[in-house]
């Protein structure tokens, strides 16, 4: 892991690129309570809930969807989270995962995906360390 040895900086601009699924991407990890905040958040009752945003996981998980055309179910016309008060620890730590943070090579691949990763001020260690523990990492 080349963190943390390196300075990351990252500003974020609200693009919503971290929104938009990967190829391989079908869903937002949730951890343990975040679908229940997540739909009283939205006042959505159970099954409305589960029909319309929840994806059920080959380890009985759930997670988000990501629709057909690759977007967050949760991200409205704006690209802006419409649930960002009680957003899932994954987007809630992004861009400090711990596959971003292995080389400086993933760094800098995601930063062509993501226009805040290297702008801004340097973020300091410890709350990028902060960030990976939220994560388990």
């Amino acid at each position: 892991m080349f963190f943390p040895d390196a300075e990351l900086r990252f500003h974020c601009t609200g693009c919503g690129q971290c929104c938009l699924g990967h190829a391989d991407a079908h869903y937002i990890e949730l951890a343990a309570g975040e679908a229940a905040n997540i739909r009283h958040y939205l006042g959505f009752d159970k099954k409305k809930f589960q029909r319309d945003i929840l994806v059920t996981l080959d380890d009985k998980g759930k997670g988000i969807k990501i629709n057909a055309h690759g977007r967050c179910v949760l991200l409205d016309e704006n690209n802006r989270c419409s649930v960002y008060p009680v957003r899932p620890r994954q987007c809630m730590t992004y861009p400090f995962w711990p596959e971003l943070l292995q080389s400086e090579q993933d760094w800098h691949a995601e930063a062509a995906r993501c226009e805040g990763i290297n702008q801004g001020a340097v973020v300091a260690a410890a709350h990028i360390k902060k960030q990976l523990k939220l994560l388990g990492s």
